[in-house]
């Protein structure tokens, strides 16, 4: 018996659902990261540079 039919025998191949769910659900978040990539820029900017966004929003809309 070669070492690899040994360790075959051994270790028997499990199906690897669980890793094919794992890759669709991380395929699926890349895309709604990339698709709402502005949003998350907005709210980053708006949490760290306030000042700059209030200007922004008076400048788009005076009062």
């Amino acid at each position: 018996m070669a070492i690899i039919d040994h360790w075959h025998e051994k270790h028997p191949r499990q199906p690897a659902k669980g890793r094919l769910i794992l890759y669709i659900l991380l395929f699926i978040l890349i895309l709604f990261l990339m698709f709402k990539a502005d949003t998350f820029v907005k709210g980053f900017a708006n949490i760290f540079f306030p000042s700059d966004a209030d200007s922004t929003v008076e400048e788009n809309h005076p009062r």
